[in-house]
């Protein structure tokens, strides 16, 4: 089916859609996707632009919709930034249906929320939406610790929507947080009455309670060998030179102070855990932030039993999906 006649059913506002044009706004952010044509002044031109006249021998429509994105104004005149394209068979799901969606999840478990924490990313075309979980784990080495749901959704066609489950913290006077690639469950589809995310909801917040702690105590006691640290910074190389010296200097900051004649001190993978989420917290790039996640995951010291449940909640979905 093509995107017009699909438009309607993924809430997308059809008013305009005799110009091609299909829009959808909510409290973080409003996109519009329009037609292609031959013609590319047509093609391209803003959405704000009114004029839309066909010339059946001159343009053609293309199975293709010129994607923009703006933030959330009263200025009804903000310019809207154009960001590619996307296919006509591509499958629109609203920021706000997808939060909104997981969110009444949690709260049919039993879970109460805690707080909730939005960042938009590359022009506003993708979310990460971090709902913390009032069910806190006292660990004395990290503090509370709280079970945390990741919601991520983009508008430009290169992220499926998902979900994932990780952790939230403070370091010093810094929130810190972080999602698991293991267990993450992708294109959630939401106008799928089928679709059930609170079996995995309760099964994480489970395994969360009977495991976190070991998790921290293991990887905190678990030192590395010179090697082991070097392949780790490595695989942050691989991503930027820079990052890797960002991460690197964190690290350096927790670690007792060289002495001399002796060997420099090594890091536990607790250590180079949170020295990669620290930086992490700054990364503008959403797609570096899941790049450094999984970096930092690999460091853990993660029990078997939440090992095993994360990647059986991770095999059942995608056989769902």
């Amino acid at each position: 089916m093509s995107f017009n006649s699909r438009a309607l059913s993924m809430n997308l506002n059809i008013d305009k859609a005799y110009k091609g044009l299909y829009s959808y706004s909510d409290q973080y952010s409003e996109v519009v996707y329009r037609q292609l044509m031959t013609d590319k002044e047509i093609s391209y031109v803003s959405p704000q632009e009114e004029t839309y006249t066909e010339h059946p021998t001159d343009d053609v429509k293309i199975p293709r919709l010129v994607d923009f994105t703006r933030g959330i104004s009263n200025d009804i005149d903000a310019p809207y930034n154009c960001i590619g394209s996307v296919s006509d068979k591509y499958t629109f799901i609203g920021n706000n249906i997808l939060v909104n969606s997981i969110r009444n999840s949690i709260l049919n478990t039993g879970a109460p929320i805690l707080e909730e924490t939005t960042e938009l990313f590359n022009n506003f075309t993708k979310l990460r939406s971090e709902i913390s979980i009032s069910s806190s784990q006292h660990s004395p080495i990290a503090g509370d610790v709280i079970p945390l749901i990741i919601v991520n959704n983009s508008y430009d066609g290169t992220k499926a929507a998902s979900v994932s489950f990780g952790l939230t913290m403070r370091y010093n006077t810094e929130r810190l947080s972080f999602a698991f690639k293991l267990g993450e469950i992708k294109q959630i589809h939401i106008v799928n009455s089928n679709t059930n995310i609170e079996a995995p909801i309760e099964s994480y917040l489970q395994i969360f309670a009977n495991n976190i702690d070991t998790m921290i105590n293991d990887s905190f006691n678990q030192k590395l060998t010179e090697d082991e640290m070097l392949t780790t910074l490595d695989v942050i190389e691989d991503i930027s030179k820079n990052r890797r010296t960002g991460v690197a200097d964190l690290l350096k900051e927790m670690l007792p102070e060289v002495i001399e004649g002796e060997p420099p001190p090594l890091p536990s993978s607790w250590q180079i855990f949170l020295a990669i989420v620290r930086y992490s917290s700054f990364e503008q790039n959403l797609n570096v932030k899941r790049l450094l996640e999984n970096a930092a995951q690999s460091a853990l010291i993660i029990p078997n039993q939440m090992l095993n449940v994360l990647t059986r909640m991770e095999n059942q979905r995608a056989q769902n999906n």
